[in-house]
């Protein structure tokens, strides 16, 4: 696979450990990328959120208008990064906790879901030298192996979240003209009656 190098630019590098890079499928580098990410946005946000002089109230004041009005994209993304890497650190632990034999499969899952947020913010990675174009182009192929690797277990893992046939058979794809034939407020309670 090719490697994602991270570009060694303007104290990122050295801030954050100095990263080697690696693979869409190096879970490892990944999940450090996530954590850079969040806290760049943090550092970010801590700055705007800054306000020099003025009363307390008027701090105050200027600080709300900041976080509601003039940042709110910042914020945003900011909770956004900081929710994605919490998912990612809890489900290394649950997979940690799997049944063995479900741990492969967990694994492969949790990478797709790590290549999604990277390919998702992938403006973000780029412009701020967390990994290299080749890296970047290079992540469609690791996500399409993966794919591939989990699909023979499609059926199973739908299967494994218990959701009933019933459960995705919308109203309308039975019989809509029956469905709408009356006022059922949106009710299957008559329709069922009338469909069994």
């Amino acid at each position: 696979s090719v490697v994602c190098y991270l570009v060694v630019s303007s104290g990122i590098n050295a801030e954050y450990g100095g990263f080697k890079g690696g693979s869409g499928t190096d879970v490892d580098f990944i999940r450090k990328i996530l954590k850079v990410r969040e806290e760049l946005l943090f550092t970010q946000l801590a700055k705007v959120m800054m306000v020099k002089g003025g009363s307390k109230e008027e701090k105050r004041v200027a600080r709300f208008k900041i976080w509601s009005q003039q940042q709110q994209d910042l914020v945003q993304s900011a909770a956004r990064a900081y929710s994605e890497r919490l998912i990612s650190d809890l489900a290394v632990e649950k997979i940690a906790l799997a049944d063995a034999e479900l741990q492969p499969i967990l694994k492969k899952m949790y990478n797709l879901y790590l290549i999604s947020l990277v390919q998702d913010n992938i403006g973000f990675f780029l412009t701020n030298g967390l990994i290299s174009k080749g890296g970047a182009n290079a992540l469609r192929g690791d996500f399409n192996k993966l794919i591939g690797d989990i699909s023979p277990d499609a059926l199973a893992l739908a299967e494994g979240f218990g959701i009933t046939e019933e459960m995705l058979s919308a109203p309308i794809a039975r019989d809509w003209e029956l469905y709408n034939s009356y006022d059922n407020a949106g009710e299957m309670d008559k329709y069922e009656d009338l469909v069994r």
